[in-house]
């Protein structure tokens, strides 16, 4: 049984959440990027071809700010969205030559902020961590 004057985990993780969007912001300003466009492109970066909507759940966001975000992208020329051949309905998105130029200077930053949070956790233990956060990301990514 838990101790409830433990910290509980949906808490702790809600706390790094917001620490982790915080820092973000900050160590993005230089390149005019936010939060969610990092996120989006990141996304795009390793699973190009999704939809608005695929990308808006992959992103954990909206499809309304999804929308949004998708359009500043495309307008700096970062993402291009070309017609689904299958569902003329859907647009399919891919990052551009200069979205992946961006990133691959964003890259450095996103490391460090990485580093600085796992600083105080042991080395034999970052493992462990990185995949018990993935395994929570997987059981709510089911629901």
């Amino acid at each position: 049984m838990p101790d409830f004057h433990d910290p509980q985990l949906v808490y702790v993780v809600g706390r790094v959440n917001q620490g982790v969007r915080r820092e973000l912001r900050k160590k993005l300003l230089p390149w005019d990027l936010s939060v969610p466009e990092l996120t989006a492109l990141s996304v795009l970066r390793t699973r190009p071809g999704l939809s608005s909507a695929q990308l808006s759940r992959r992103s954990l966001t909206t499809p309304q700010s999804m929308s949004e975000v998708v359009a500043g992208l495309e307008r700096r020329g970062l993402v291009q969205r070309t017609v689904d051949p299958a569902h003329q309905r859907i647009l399919r998105m891919t990052i551009t030559e200069d979205g992946e130029r961006l990133l691959d200077e964003v890259d450095p930053v996103v490391i460090e902020l990485q580093d600085e949070l796992m600083a105080d956790v042991p080395l034999e233990h970052r493992g462990i961590v990185l995949e018990g956060l993935v395994a929570c990301m997987r059981t709510l990514r089911g629901r």
